[in-house]
């Protein structure tokens, strides 16, 4: 908690505050997100090889086969109907897994520009 002599002095430091309080608050909304994702996991045992391999294999399957949404995503319905979630569950559980992508995608292009995968 910061305190201020005057809402000048708080509006002049926001500028330098906002990009620490905007990290934590994203930092606490992937905990969140994560936590929820894992219960849903364990909530519909969608855990085991062969249910995380027939996840994997429908979602890529979809979007190759033009089965996604306009972005080439799966919709929540869809998904939901196919393994038995709600579809608020199941906008959750896609969701994350669009984080775990970006996230693979960037640390692949990391890589690549320092030198640690082929180009």
């Amino acid at each position: 908690m910061q305190w201020y002599c005057s809402v000048d002095h708080q509006r002049a430091h926001w500028k330098d505050h906002r990009a620490t309080c905007n990290d934590a608050f994203q930092a606490d909304q992937y905990t969140l997100h994560k936590q929820e994702f894992d219960r849903i996991i364990k909530s519909y045992g969608l855990d085991t090889e062969e249910t995380s391999s027939a996840i994997a294999e429908f979602l890529t399957t979809q979007q190759r086969d033009g089965g996604g949404g306009d972005d080439g995503a799966v919709s929540a319905p869809v998904f939901a109907e196919k393994f038995g979630l709600k579809v608020e569950e199941a906008v959750v559980f896609l969701e994350w897994i669009k984080v775990g992508v970006k996230f693979k995608e960037t640390a692949i292009d990391t890589a690549k520009q320092s030198g640690f995968v082929a180009k």
